[in-house]
């Protein structure tokens, strides 16, 4: 599930990634749409974190 760490909002949309998370392949960058909090979504843990 991608959804928001902060909030736990499904509401979305993708962002560049940014940092250390562009070199590690299978994340993927979103930003939140009801608290703009940015992060990173590991596919293959399905696990989310604040970037």
């Amino acid at each position: 599930m991608k959804s928001c760490p902060k909030c736990k909002s499904e509401s979305r949309h993708r962002m560049r990634r940014k940092g250390i998370v562009k070199m590690i392949p299978g994340t993927r960058g979103y930003a939140c749409d009801k608290c703009n909090t940015e992060y990173a979504w590991f596919s293959f843990i399905n696990y989310t974190f604040k970037v």
